[in-house]
């Protein structure tokens, strides 16, 4: 009997020994792939001025910018999605806040006011994310930018996300039916895209937005998509630009991966549509701006 119980403890060790070993070398292969890819889409940047310290994505509250940005090969194009995310790794939360593309803002170096998505075709990324940062008055770390070729590659790749529909509608081709809904890449964009038919208008709109992207956060960190990660970050290497390193990028997904539906929560910024020399823009107050800052400021962990 003692001989038996001997091996089978050997046999347990071995075979704990063995899921080890793989486990790891999985990790490793998923993690050398998406050190390659993020390689590619990595541009250093500057950390921001509102910063005092450098802050470690592992173990303090991060903000990120992301773009979403309809390029083309000859035209720039301006930034048809912007949304800050707030990453607290204490508090195991992220909050995203969707600002409107046609909110009025300054934007540095121009003259004047204008929508904040024209920072973008202005002065690329970097100063969408000094504008974002001006507006809301809160030190942004880094910002992600993806092509709105690559959110259809990539929706393709995890085989589509879930979104709820919250009203019937037809856009482009497709037809939304109020309800849980399963949409591959391009009805996705459309589902995120149409702003006129729905009665909230640019608001409606961002909510759809959120969904989408929330839907990609919870598709890309699940278990039953490790299996396509190598043509997930293909896709992503070839349609994204970022000033995160490799390495950062991969901590922010490994902690993605770990949040569950109530841990992404949205933040709205309220304002009015109002036209100024023939021209609507989105007015925010100076209060509603406060408001928001403090939110996100408390996120981060940051004293006013």
């Amino acid at each position: 009997m003692r001989k038996r119980k001997g091996r089978g403890r050997r046999w347990l060790f071995t075979l704990l020994t063995l899921f080890l070993i793989t486990s790891a070398s999985l990790i490793g292969y998923y993690a050398y792939h998406f050190y390659s890819a993020m390689s590619k889409a990595y541009q250093p940047g500057e950390q921001s001025e509102k910063r005092k310290s450098i802050v470690n994505i592992s173990a303090d509250p991060v903000s990120i910018l992301l773009l979403g940005v309809d390029e083309r090969k000859y035209d720039k194009g301006r930034s048809d999605t912007m949304i800050v995310m707030t990453v607290n790794p204490r508090q195991k939360t992220i909050k995203l806040t969707h600002i409107p593309r046609d909110t009025y803002v300054t934007i540095p170096g121009k003259p004047g006011k204008d929508k904040i998505n024209h920072a973008y075709a202005f002065g690329g990324a970097e100063l969408a994310k000094e504008t974002a940062e001006g507006f809301l008055d809160i030190p942004i770390d880094y910002y992600i930018k993806v092509n709105m070729q690559g959110f259809r590659n990539i929706i393709d790749e995890l085989d589509g996300i879930e979104v709820d529909v919250p009203f019937d509608f037809q856009f482009q081709g497709y037809t939304f039916h109020k309800g849980p809904m399963v949409l591959q890449g391009d009805a996705a964009l459309r589902f995120a895209q149409m702003r006129k038919s729905d009665p909230m208008g640019d608001l409606g709109r961002i909510e759809r937005q959120q969904q989408v992207i929330k839907g990609i956060l919870r598709k890309g960190t699940s278990l039953s998509t490790l299996g396509k990660w190598d043509d997930v970050m293909v896709h992503m290497g070839n349609h994204m630009t970022t000033d995160m390193s490799p390495w950062d990028l991969l901590k922010l997904q490994q902690f993605d991966s770990r949040l569950n539906k109530q841990q992404i929560q949205s933040i709205r910024i309220k304002g009015d549509n109002q036209k100024l020399k023939g021209v609507y823009y989105y007015m925010v107050s100076d209060e509603e701006r406060r408001r928001v800052r403090k939110a996100l400021m408390d996120h981060l962990e940051l004293s006013p």
